[in-house]
C-alpha cells in the first residue's frame, strides 16, 4: 500500500493511515516525490496557508484537457482557481447552497418520475448512487424534471476529465458532455423563471462573466457527483454490512442525521486531495519550497485522535471530508442533505438488506466511490469486495 492507492484500500484508517502520521503529520516521500500530510495539524495548515494552491502555477490546466472543451470549462472553475476567479463564484454561488441546507427533499422524492421504487438489483441501486444525488440538484437549479436525470448521465461523463486514470476514449466523451451540459445551463439561465437557487446566484453574479457563470454552475454539479455517490455508497456499505444497524435508523430516523456525519469523516469520499507550493513558506516546522507538492491526507486527519483540538469541534461531526481554508466545499451542507434524504427515503424499504450485491472500489487515486453489482447465482457474497 501506498499513500495513493490507500484510498480504495478496504480498510486504510488503523493501520497505515496512523503509521503515517506517527511520522510526524508532515513527511517527504522521496518514491512518490511529494509531501504527504497526514495529521489534523498539517492538514490545517496545508489548507490554511495561502502560498499552498490547487494548481501549479506552470499547469492551470491538466495536459491531458489543455485546450479541449472540457479543459475549457476545466479553467473556468472556482475549485481550481485563486483569487477573483475563485472568491467571485464563490461568493455568487454560496449563499444560495447554504440557505438549501435544511430544505426538505423527501416530498421532491415522493414526487420524482419516473417514481423511485425500492431497488430490486444493483442497476436500480446505481441510480439512486450516481444519477440522483445530480438530479435533485439540476432540479433545485430549475433544469425540467424530465431532464435531470439524464443531464446526472452526462455530468458523470464530464467528471471523468479530473482523474488522471481516464482514457482517451473518456477524455473525448467528456468533451461532448461539457460542451451538452453548457448549453443546458445556458437554457436555465434564459428561463422566464428563476429557481429560488438560482435566483440567488444571479443576484450575487453581477462581476461574472457569462463563460464563467455556465462553468461554474457546471462545476456544481460535478462536484456533487463524485461526493455524494461516494457517501451514499459508503454509508450504504455501513448499512448493509451491519443489518441490526439498519434497523435501529429505520426505527429512528431522527438519528440518521448525526450517524451521517460520522461516516462522512470516518469513511470520507474523498480521501486525498492536493496543494502546490507557489511561494516559499514554513508548515508545522517544514520548510517548503516553489514547485513542491503536497498530497494532504484528509482522510488520516479525519482519524487523528487530535483532530478535536485542531478543529475546536466535535470530530463526529466535523473532520476535513469538504476541505478547509479558502477552498472549503461551500454545498458541503447541502450535499450532506441530499445523501441523507436519500437514505431515509431508503431505508423505508424495510428488504434493502436483501439485494444480492457485491461490490467494489471505483479506480481511483484520490476517491473512495462503490461500484455495486449483482452477485453471481443470486447470492450475496459476505459484503467482501467483489475481487477479494
Amino acid at each position: 500500500m501506498d499513500p495513493i492507492s490507500a484510498a480504495t484500500h478496504f480498510n486504510p484508517y488503523d493501520f497505515y493511515y496512523a503509521r503515517l502520521r506517527a511520522r510526524g503529520g508532515l513527511t517527504y516521500d522521496s518514491a512518490l516525490g511529494l509531501w504527504l500530510a497526514s495529521s489534523a495539524a498539517a492538514v490545517a495548515a496545508v489548507l490554511n496557508h495561502p502560498a499552498c494552491r490547487v494548481r501549479p502555477l506552470h499547469e492551470p490546466v491538466p495536459r491531458a484537457i489543455a485546450g479541449r472543451p472540457a479543459g475549457q470549462v476545466f479553467a473556468r472553475l472556482m475549485r481550481m482557481n485563486e483569487g477573483p476567479r475563485h472568491g467571485c463564484p464563490r461568493q455568487a454561488m454560496a449563499p444560495g447552497l447554504q440557505a438549501l441546507a435544511g430544505i426538505d427533499l423527501m416530498p421532491w422524492l415522493a414526487a420524482w418520475r419516473p417514481a423511485l421504487d425500492a431497488p430490486q438489483c444493483a442497476a436500480d441501486l446505481q441510480r439512486w448512487q450516481w444519477r440522483l444525488p445530480v438530479a435533485l440538484l439540476a432540479a433545485l437549479l430549475g433544469v425540467p424534471a424530465e431532464q435531470c436525470e439524464e443531464l446526472a448521465r452526462r455530468t458523470g461523463e464530464f467528471v471523468a476529465c479530473f482523474s488522471p486514470l481516464s482514457t482517451e476514449q473518456q477524455l473525448q466523451a467528456a468533451d461532448a458532455a461539457a460542451q451538452d451540459l453548457l448549453r443546458q445551463m445556458q437554457a436555465v439561465l434564459d428561463g422566464p423563471q428563476p429557481s429560488p437557487l438560482l435566483r440567488s446566484i444571479l443576484e450575487r453574479s453581477s462581476g461574472l462573466a457569462a463563460e464563467d457563470l455556465q462553468a461554474n454552475l457546471l462545476g456544481l454539479l460535478a462536484q456533487t457527483h463524485d461526493a455524494c455517490a461516494g457517501l451514499l455508497g459508503n454509508s450504504l456499505l455501513a448499512l448493509l454490512t451491519d443489518p441490526a444497524l439498519a434497523r435501529r435508523l429505520q426505527q429512528d430516523p431522527g438519528r440518521l442525521q448525526d450517524w451521517l456525519l460520522q461516516v462522512q469523516r470516518l469513511d470520507p469520499p474523498v480521501q486525498n486531495t492536493r496543494r502546490f507550493v507557489a511561494e516559499p513558506c514554513t508548515l508545522l516546522g517544514v520548510d517548503l519550497q516553489p514547485g513542491d507538492s503536497v498530497l494532504v491526507l484528509l482522510a488520516a486527519a479525519n482519524h487523528d485522535p487530535a483532530l478535536c483540538a485542531i478543529t475546536g469541534s466535535d470530530p463526529a461531526q466535523q473532520g476535513f471530508s469538504f476541505g478547509a481554508g479558502a477552498h472549503r466545499c461551500p454545498g458541503r451542507d447541502l450535499a450532506l442533505n441530499i445523501v441523507h434524504s436519500l437514505l431515509r427515503a431508503l431505508l423505508q424499504h424495510p428488504d434493502l438488506g436483501a439485494l444480492a450485491l457485491q461490490w467494489r472500489y471505483r479506480a481511483s487515486v484520490n476517491g473512495r466511490l462503490p461500484l455495486f453489482s449483482d452477485a453471481p447465482g443470486g447470492r450475496p457474497t459476505g459484503w467482501q469486495p467483489a475481487d477479494a
